[in-house]
């Protein structure tokens, strides 16, 4: 679905105020987790342990999703093999390598259960082996230190047109809050409770004024805006009012109350 101008520019807001923290253009692992580590420092204790661990997941669920869409950084590239695993090249200087040849003495023994290990020798250090989904891990030496994870640590870095085609695609087919990804509504009740500190499920007027503080959001009028969220007061903010907002925020073709989640009127 080709988004127009204005629902572009929504997009390109949360991509360059709340996820591209070092300001560099694109968005990396590294990203989100200062979205989390800000999100501790604003919310006052609103949110649990229990609740950082899902906004942890949810936002691995949406870093799969962006690097399914984004290219690797050239400089770390990293490419899944025909089975299951990860291939992992390092740099010259500190990547480590396994080789199966004799030149370097690498043993492969089949184990009981799915593969094969191998062993490289003292100067290469890594090990492989083959856990029980069948994905390869590799553990580097202290001296070459070349680790791989499957999610966080590939270094793939992501544009702004590849966070703009997930939307699109996202987006083409979402008449309502359930027709998000997973990750995308198991976020909602987070971003709620990180505005609602004192937990009583209703954001009133001074929890707004220090979500836009706190979060350093360009609302020029707090009480204006908050005025709009409420509908002149007819309207209670809370959860199912915050989830009408964003939906809103993400789908609307044009200006409306959604837009103050940004701190804009319409």
């Amino acid at each position: 679905m080709e988004l127009n101008t204005f629902q572009k520019q929504k997009i390109k807001f949360t991509f360059d105020f709340f996820l591209d923290y070092n300001k560099d253009g694109a968005i990396q692992w590294d990203d989100f987790q200062e979205m989390i580590k800000r999100y501790k420092e604003v919310n006052k204790g609103s949110l649990s342990d229990a609740d950082y661990k899902l906004m942890l997941a949810s936002l691995k669920d949406e870093w799969k999703d962006l690097k399914a869409l984004a290219h690797v950084n050239e400089d770390h590239p990293v490419h899944a093999n025909e089975d299951h695993g990860a291939r992992v090249h390092a740099n010259e200087d500190h990547g480590a390598r396994v080789h199966a040849n004799e030149d370097h003495g690498a043993r492969v023994s089949a184990n009981e259960d799915h593969g094969a290990r191998v062993h490289a020798n003292e100067d290469h250090g890594a090990r492989v082996h083959a856990n029980e989904d069948h994905g390869a891990r590799v553990h580097a030496n202290e001296d070459h230190g070349a680790r791989v994870h499957a999610n966080e640590d590939h270094g793939a870095s992501v544009s702004f047109d590849a966070y703009l085609a997930m939307w699109e695609k996202t987006l083409a087919t979402c008449q309502s809050v359930s027709d998000l990804p997973t990750w995308c509504q198991k976020m909602i009740p987070i971003l709620f409770k990180g505005m609602d500190v004192s937990g009583d499920g209703i954001v009133d007027l001074e929890e707004f004024g220090n979500y836009c503080k706190n979060f350093q959001l360009d609302c020029e009028d707090v009480p204006a805006v908050y005025d709009v969220i409420t509908d002149g007061g007819k309207v209670t903010f809370d959860m199912n009012r915050y989830k009408d907002l964003y939906f809103r925020l993400l789908t609307s073709p044009s200006a409306d109350a959604g837009n103050a989640l940004m701190g804009k009127k319409p």
